[in-house]
């Protein structure tokens, strides 16, 4: 325990509850660095920081960012779903009609809906060396040559580093920007947020590493032969691995933290932002923010549907598709669903790996961002021990 803990910003008096989930898993030692930021209809209620870097010793600062993982994921949707808007992509269309090369191996027919919400079958990138993920032409030309890895039809198998190159190139080729200009040009600047997908050296000096524990390179599971579904899904999450590798055994010098893995553009799990970035983001695809509108009523309302179709993330039975559980997924989103409820129906966004956590909800107009150094993971089916403070403190504000 903590006593001292520093807890800097602003929040309302009514979500003083929240400041306070806060500020105890600082001192419980939850969180080294961290920040929280929650808005209402567009309007901050809750802007805060604190904790230190424990590997420097500086201070979280109010323009502090560290790694996002996966909360990257809900920035992709937000881009296509702008292109969307414009008349530049139809969610129906085939992805082939935009990237050409993406038709081969079986996949002429697949649709960019189905892109888009973890259903092409390409969980697993066909590379020896995954460090080479920061190469942008290799790793979308390797993923338009793969054929679908598993029966898209009846299972869902979630695309942790795949889904960024995939929706990015759709970005890429129908905006006619690389995505990391696009981001900038069209979500980041016009909000004035802390947030990239390629890190500048320019910000360099605002970013404090993620902290995580260290992975051993020999497999952490046993990777099947069969039946695909159960061979994809294990080698989809052990070809992670070397990212988390520290060298020399350090912390901080995972190939995430390093500044060169950061400047590349990696749809899926390279963004570097902090939670007030993330809380402006979704307050402006649910309203106006400062007189900037990322997406309309319309299209925030269907990509948080559920897109799934019915198909099974795969259980561990005698029969995959007869044990699995139903998927919910939006378009590029993250919907309430039994592994990340957020604030519950209504809610879409994206989780990011260690507990990152943005979103939005429909109905209420929150807009929420948690951004930490601290990676926390949690046992399977328990969430974080922080979202479970923080969430319900959120929840109470709401009510009153």
């Amino acid at each position: 325990m903590n006593d001292d803990v520093v807890v800097n910003g602003e929040t309302d008096p009514a979500w003083s509850r929240v400041r306070d989930a806060f500020a105890a898993n600082l001192a419980e030692g939850l969180d080294d660095g961290a920040s929280l930021a929650v808005s209402v209809h567009g309007v901050p209620v809750v802007d805060i920081w604190g904790g230190s870097d424990p590997l420097t010793g500086r201070a979280w600062q109010r323009d502090s960012v560290t790694i996002g993982f996966s909360v990257t994921k809900g920035v992709a949707a937000i881009a296509l779903l702008q292109l969307v808007e414009r008349g530049l992509v139809d969610l129906d269309a085939s992805v082939a009609s935009y990237w050409p090369e993406f038709g081969s191996a079986g996949k002429a027919r697949m649709t960019v809906r189905e892109l888009a919400s973890h259903r092409v079958g390409l969980p697993a990138i066909e590379l020896d060396d995954i460090l080479a993920v920061a190469d942008w032409q290799l790793a979308t030309s390797t993923l338009a040559a793969q054929a679908p890895q598993y029966d898209t039809t009846r299972y869902f198998a979630y695309h942790a580093l795949s889904f960024g190159f995939l929706v990015g190139e759709v970005v890429q080729r129908a905006s006619g920007m690389l995505f990391s200009d696009y981001v900038q040009a069209n979500i980041a600047d016009p909000l004035g947020l802390d947030l990239w997908v390629g890190q500048p050296a320019s910000a360099e000096g605002q970013y404090l590493a993620g902290l995580t524990d260290d992975v051993e390179l020999a497999p952490a599971v046993v990777v099947p032969d069969e039946p695909p579904i159960w061979n994809v899904t294990a080698r989809s999450g052990v070809q992670l691995m070397p990212l988390f590798h520290r060298v020399g055994g350090v912390q901080g010098t995972e190939p995430f933290n390093e500044a060169r893995f950061r400047a590349a553009t990696i749809p899926a799990g390279n963004g570097v932002t902090n939670g007030r970035s993330l809380a402006r983001m979704y307050g402006a695809c649910l309203g106006e923010v400062d007189g900037v509108r990322l997406l309309q009523p319309t299209t925030i309302a269907e990509a948080a549907r559920d897109q799934a179709a019915g198909v099974r993330k795969p259980g561990l039975g005698a029969d995959p598709w007869e044990s699995g559980i139903q998927q919910l997924w939006g378009i590029g989103f993250e919907i309430s669903n039994y592994e990340n409820p957020m604030l519950g129906p209504g809610s879409f966004g994206h989780s990011g790996m260690g507990g990152r956590l943005g979103f939005g909800q429909l109905g209420t107009g929150v807009s929420f961002g948690y951004v930490s150094q601290r990676m926390a993971y949690p046992a399977p089916g328990t969430f974080d021990p922080r979202w479970n403070r923080i969430l319900p403190a959120v929840r109470d504000a709401l009510a009153g």
